[in-house]
Formats: structure tokens, sequence, C-alpha cells
């Protein structure tokens, strides 16, 4: 498998290095690449919720998470390291949410390693793409796509960078820092960023019950966290005709939770690594034509440390996904109304476990190969976007009987500009999902593998409209709705004596979600504020009627305001979200019998003081400024900390970021 997979990564490596994402250098013009074209985003035919920097600093995150949960109809409530509960975007999982780097996939069979690894100081924006995007960013894009834009070193110095540094009232801190070099057409950039929460615990004692033996422990109410993270990388810019780059991230992640993790002999202590590389380029011809690819390996490896209660290491389990994609993509301008973009795209995915019960779990392998292409047409008031998808299953699994696949995968989308006021939009396509590895055959408690899965497609609309009311005030609203096909998941299964046994995937029925968004902006003179509501309706069709799906948050609010004192160049920012309870699902691992969460509240306030030409800033905050309230308890009347462990309470932080 070792040989083939460095075979495969030569093969790849043929390939022209992909497009780069570049942000524009206006503070009036944001450019997205919603469709694999750099477009205004005011311009684009998708959903497209933006993110940027300042919102980002504004909002006092430091992981990807806690940024995405300012996005409307996303939601992230768990630990960054082995997180439990994972990112949902309009009723969905990860799983079906291409994330990506700079156009690039992160994600995983195993996982979306991005979580881990990616400093938020690094990033420039973030374009969160509403709806089935399969046609042109491949499988895992049913839900959405989560594109990642990373900050580029200012071509205009030979050296610039930035350091921070934050300490927090519950003893944690963290610490970040980027450097670039550019001498002529060349560059360097490297950054580093380091984050550890001390967690929150009680002194307990364990009993043997077999010696009687006595071992004291922490017993961790608030999980104790660690990342690190570092990367960097070099580039080439011959007058923005030839560029490439080459580089590489790392991080490694641990978690320590008793509470949740603990067993009879003592606990799991989660960790993660995760290995990124990049090589990438694009050449830019006359006439508006241009070809851009890139290879990239990644792998992710999760697991974790088995200790008892008397503080010993006994043995450490992992699982370990390593991806090989390359990507080659040609572009041209036809005409100034017509840009047609195509390309070709090819993967290779392996598994290991270990610990696998079997030979036949030990290890797998998976290759695809796609086919896609797109025209943009503008008439008038009118842009029409045509794409579609050939993807193509190949079997390489020797000790897996597997069959070749073949699906195409259409999309249409549209925009049209009534007046300088009002826009609307609407798309429609198909998304195709094979099976991971891990479903189809790991053997694990949580989700014993099932090599007999149908793959999930999908079929989607979404609509929108853009409102510019007046000056500074704007508002949009999105639709959408998803009818997909044979959704997998793990199932819980019971003995014939009621106890549970565990939990198989299967191919459990078809799902529909739909929804809606509805966001208003207001950015004038001081004032930086927005307000958003989701909906969701996300249900199984059991026997021609609808049937509750766990787990999905039926309604969030999320806002901020930020208004800057422009006299002593000061921000104050006030921001929330909300999500409303949700079902629990039908096994309650907690043991106390909850059928119901509560809400989950967070609202974070932070004031930020610009000093030396804005190089300096100096800043103040703190998160869970309301302590966990709950509108709304659960079933048996739980809060927000009993009802999802956030006992971290009010949080208190102190931080500056020096930019040179």
């Amino acid at each position: 498998m070792i040989r083939k997979s460095i075979a495969l990564f030569a093969l790849s490596a043929s390939f022209l290095p992909l497009f780069s994402e570049e942000t524009d250098g206006s503070d009036d013009v944001i450019m997205v690449s919603a469709s694999k074209i750099d477009e205004d985003i005011s311009k684009t035919t998708e959903n497209v919720h933006l993110v940027t920097a300042e919102m980002i600093g504004q909002s006092g995150a430091h992981t990807l998470d806690e940024v995405l949960n300012a996005v409307p109809g996303l939601s992230f409530i768990g630990k960054s390291v082995g997180n439990s509960e994972p990112l949902q975007m309009n009723g969905f999982t990860d799983e079906y949410v291409k994330i990506l780097v700079d156009g690039v996939p992160v994600s995983t069979g195993g996982s979306s390693s991005v979580y881990s690894y990616i400093s938020v100081d690094n990033i420039d924006h973030i374009e969160v793409i509403e709806g089935s995007s399969s046609a042109i960013w491949g499988a895992d894009a049913i839900a959405g796509v989560v594109n990642i834009i990373t900050k580029k070193g200012d071509r205009s110095k030979i050296f610039s960078g930035s350091v921070g540094a934050e300490g927090r009232t519950d003893k944690s801190f963290f610490g970040s820092g980027n450097v670039a070099v550019n001498y002529g057409e060349f560059s360097a950039e490297g950054n580093a960023s380091y984050d550890y929460k001390r967690g929150d615990y009680d002194e307990a004692v364990f009993t043997n019950p077999i010696s009687g033996k006595q071992y004291p422990y922490d017993s961790y109410n608030v999980p104790k966290e660690k990342t690190w993270a570092a990367g960097g990388k070099i580039g080439y810019n011959h007058d923005d005709i030839v560029k490439f780059s080459i580089g590489a991230d790392y991080s490694e992640g641990e978690s320590k939770d008793v509470s949740s993790t603990q067993h009879d002999d003592g606990y799991y202590q989660p960790f993660t690594k995760t290995l990124n590389s990049l090589l990438k380029g694009e050449w830019n011809m006359d006439g508006g034509r241009s070809l851009s690819g890139y290879v990239s390996a990644r792998r992710y490896e999760s697991g974790s440390h088995n200790q008892n209660f008397s503080g010993t290491w006994e043995d450490e389990s992992s699982k370990v996904f390593v991806d090989f994609e390359s990507e080659t993509l040609y572009k041209s301008f036809i005409t100034d109304s017509q840009q047609l973009m195509a390309g070709v795209n090819f993967q290779y995915s392996t598994y290991e476990d270990e610990d696998a019960d079997s030979e036949a779990e030990e290890s797998f392998e998976s290759m695809n190969a796609s086919l896609f292409a797109q025209d943009s047409v503008s008439v008038g008031n009118l842009v029409v976007v045509p794409g579609a998808r050939a993807f193509f299953y190949i079997p390489v699994d020797s000790g897996h009987d597997e069959d070749f696949v073949f699906n195409f995968s259409p999309k249409l989308s549209a925009r049209y500009e009534l007046n300088d006021e009002w826009a609307f939009k609407v798309s429609g396509g198909s998304g195709f999902k094979m099976p991971t590895l891990t479903q189809k055959y790991n053997a694990h408690y949580k989700g014993k593998g099932n090599p007999d899965l149908k793959a999930e497609t999908s079929y989607s609309v979404n609509a929108g409209a853009d409102w510019k009311a007046f000056d500074g005030f704007s508002a949009s609203f999105g639709g959408y709705f998803t009818y997909l096909r044979d959704m997998i998941d793990a199932v819980d299964w019971y003995e014939d004596d009621g106890s549970w046994g565990g939990r198989n995937y299967e191919n459990f029925g078809n799902v529909i979600s739909t929804g809606a968004n509805l966001k208003a902006e207001y950015k004038k003179g001081s004032w930086d504020s927005f307000l958003s509501y989701n909906f969701l309706f996300m249900r199984q069709i059991v026997d021609g009627g609808f049937e509750k799906i766990p787990g999905k948050i039926p309604h969030q609010i999320k806002g901020s305001v930020t208004y800057t004192i422009a006299r002593t160049n000061t921000d104050v920012n006030l921001n929330a979200f909300w999500y409303a309870p949700r079902s629990r699902s039908g096994y309650d691992y907690s043991g106390t019998g909850a059928t119901t969460t509560s809400d989950y509240l967070k609202v974070n306030a932070r004031i930020d003081q610009h000093l030396f030409d804005n190089r300096l800033t100096l800043y103040i905050g703190v998160k869970n400024l309301l302590n966990s309230f709950s509108f709304v308890k659960s079933d048996i009347g739980q809060n927000m900390e009993e009802s999802f462990g956030s006992g971290d309470g009010i949080m208190f932080y102190l931080g500056a970021k020096f930019d040179w």
C-alpha cells in the first residue's frame, strides 16, 4: 500500500498546482470564489455569508468553531479536540460540508482536521456558501462549502508580521505570531499559535472494586485542552503571470475530560495530529486565460491515551487517515460577458487502524476522479451559471469487494438585478456522497461499519434576495430545500432485554431539510452591526409521514454590534448567539433520562484600543457574560451548564497584538 501511495503521489505531482485565492486590495470590493471564479460578492449567484478578519477580532474568537458560531445557519458546540458534537450547517453535520483553505479541501475521511490546526489570527476572511455545491466542489458539499481564505504577506514590505498574547481568568492563555519576508519575486511566510486551557476539576478518589485500593484523581468539569500549530510556505510570483508556492502545516491537540470519558479502570485522553502539505500555482496567459492546479497531501491521526487512575500510561490507540489530492483548472474569458471554467480532480485515500478487531478492518483505500465544468454568462442584468460534474469511483482495495460507481451532478444558478436596490438569485442542483471508509468497514461501539451501504444523493433548491434599503442598511433573505435519499447515520440498536447494544451505520431513510435565513446589517459611520435569524425544519420521511431527527437546532438568533470611538480609536463590541432546545438521541449517555436539552446562549463583550497607527492593539473582554443562563430548561429541568457540560462560567481575558 505504501509503494502504491508513493506512486500515486508522484502521478499527482505531474499536474500543475492550484490557483491561489487572493483578496482584493480595495476596502470596497471583496472578491469571493463561490463558483471557483473570482467575483465581487455583490454579484455572486449563490447565497454567501462572509466573515471578515475584523469580525473575528471583534468577537474574541481564537478557534474556528467559535468563529463559525457567528454565521447564520451554522452551529458548533463541543470541544476543539476530540469534539463529540460536530459542526452543523442547515441541519447537516460536517460530513456534508466541504471545508477548504484557500480553495483547497482539508477534510479527510476521518474528520475536518482544520478545526485543530488553523489559527484564526491567520484568517483574512471566510466564505460560507449555502446549498448543494457538489457540481463544482465535489462530494461532501451537499449542505454547502466553508472556504477559509488566509492572510497574504504584504508584498510592498520586505519584512512584516505580527505577534500576540492573551491571558484569561481561568488560568489559560493564547499566543500567536506570523512573519513574512519578500525579496524580489520570492516570498516566505511562517505562522505559529499555542492555545492552553487549564480546565476546571474537582479532586476525587477512585476505589478499585477488587483490591479496595484508592487512587486520587482530578475529575474535570471543564475539559483541559492544549493545541499548538505551526506552518509556513515559500512562493514565487513573476509579474502575476506565473505564481507558485509550496507549504506545510502541522498541529497537535489533546484533551482531558474525565467526566465524559471515564470508564471502569480510568479514562481516555483524546488527541489529534494533523499534517498538511500543499504545492500550488497559476499561469495567467494572454487573452484572459489561465491554467492552475494543486497537489496536496493530508495526514490526520485521531486517538486517545488510555490512562488508569493511578496516573500510569497503559496504551495508546489511534486511527490514521491519509489523503492525496490533485486538481487542474482552466479558466477563460471568452467575451466580456462570458467566462468558462473546466477542470479535473483526482483523490486517493487510505485508512489504518492497528487496533481493529480483524485484519479486514485494519486498513482500507479508495480512489476517485472527477471532471467538472461551468459557464458564466451575463445578459444585461441577468447572470446565468450552468455547471456539472462527472464523478468516477475506482475500485482499488483488493481486500474488500468494491464496485465501479459513476455519478453525474448538474447545477444551474442565476442572479437578476432588478434595480440598484434589489437583486434576486436562485440555484438548483443535485449532490452525491459515497459512504466513507469508516462508515463501510470500521468497527467501533459508536458506529459499526456496513459494507452494504448505498451512496447518498440529494436534490437542492436555494433562493435568495438582497436589499440595499438606504445608506448603510442592507438586508438579505435566503431559503433552502434539500431532499436527501438514503441518508447514512449510526443508528442505535438494542438487545432483547431492552438494553443498549451499540450503533450500526445504516441507510436509515430519506430526509428533507428546509428553512430560511434572514439577516439585516447596518454599517455607517461609527456603527457596524448585524442581526440574523435561522429557521430549520429537518425530518426523516417514514411511512409517508415526518419523524423528528435528534440533535437538530430549529431556531437560531445571532447578532453583533460594534461602535468605534473615532477620537480615541477604540472599538466596543457586544455579540451573542442563541440556539433553541433540541431533542436528544434515543440513547441517553448521561443516564439522566433527558429527552430534550436546554437552550444555548452565549453573550460576549470586548473593547479594543488601537495605538501607533493601528500597529498595536490592546484589548480586554469577557465571554459567557450571562454565566450559562437558560431561557428554556430541558424536560427534566437542566440548565445550559447541565445540558451541555459548559461549566466554565464567566471568563475575562486581557491581551495585546503588535503588527509591523
